[in-house]
């Protein structure tokens, strides 16, 4: 899905994820303080995760019907990334 479009288009979905994921990482930080990673870091975690499980998935065979089933799951795994980073955070910060 990620391969086919054209570079303006691809440029385009990567600002608008990347600004869309700066708004909910400023509230996150707003709610996590330093239990977070701050929110640049947790920007370009949730970015990076959204676009790889896009990639992972297309790469598993796994296609998108429309635009909203592959919105979902970037965000459901861009999500569950940044849930797995705050939980080792959290385990280290507990043990050390």
């Amino acid at each position: 899905m990620l391969m086919k479009l054209d570079p303006s288009w691809l440029m385009f979905v990567t600002v608008a994820v990347t600004m869309a994921s700066y708004l909910l990482s400023l509230g996150l930080h707003a709610v996590m303080g330093e239990d977070g990673f701050g929110p640049m870091l947790s920007t370009f975690i949730t970015t990076s995760a959204f676009f790889g499980t896009i990639y992972l998935a297309n790469e598993q065979g796994i296609r998108f019907e429309d635009l909203m089933s592959a919105a979902l799951a970037g965000i459901s795994g861009a999500f569950t990334v940044l849930l797995v980073f705050v939980l080792i955070k959290a385990v280290f910060k507990r043990l050390g």
